[in-house]
């Protein structure tokens, strides 16, 4: 093993873990879009929901790769603030559609322009990056997803062992 490349690469997982850190307590928080403060996971779903009027919960659900159930928790609280509707699928009545409401278009304009703003933040202070680079990032990224795949799953057969 190559002992200075590994150091290389530790610092590289040690910022990667900062930088999850800071994902996470970003999306812990409420953010205020503008005419509503919402949680990233209401924001998210207004988001899809907006994107795709007449989705389902089971469609988000696997989309964001959460339980049905986590979904349609979400679904509730959001219709309970009024932020969106439902309704039965004229062909499967157990099936309801998903669409935002005049107040919940609002907030999925608001939250476009904040989440713009952010995304841009972020592109221009990558500037000193060539498109080779990015591409760099995105092939070494793609590979480290691979193994955390592997990691996560060996966690999951572990914890199933113990139970």
């Amino acid at each position: 093993m190559n002992a200075k490349r590994y150091k290389m690469y530790k610092e590289m997982i040690n910022y990667l873990d900062q930088g999850c850190q800071l994902i996470n307590d970003y999306d812990s928080m409420p953010h205020d879009y503008g005419n509503a403060i919402l949680y990233q996971a209401e924001a998210q779903l207004i988001r899809i929901v907006g994107a795709k009027p007449g989705i389902t919960a089971g469609e988000i659900a696997s989309l964001l790769h959460k339980t049905s159930s986590a979904c349609s928790q979400l679904v509730r609280r959001l219709r309970k603030k009024g932020w969106i509707e439902q309704t039965r699928n004229p062909e499967n009545n157990r099936i309801y559609n998903l669409t935002l409401t005049d107040e919940g278009w609002d907030i999925f304009k608001g939250h476009e322009k904040f989440e713009k703003r952010c995304y841009l933040r972020s592109y221009e202070n990558l500037s000193e990056f060539s498109d080779d680079d990015f591409q760099k990032y995105i092939q070494i990224q793609k590979k480290l997803n691979e193994t955390f795949t592997i990691d996560v799953e060996e966690s999951k057969q572990g914890r199933q062992q113990l139970d």
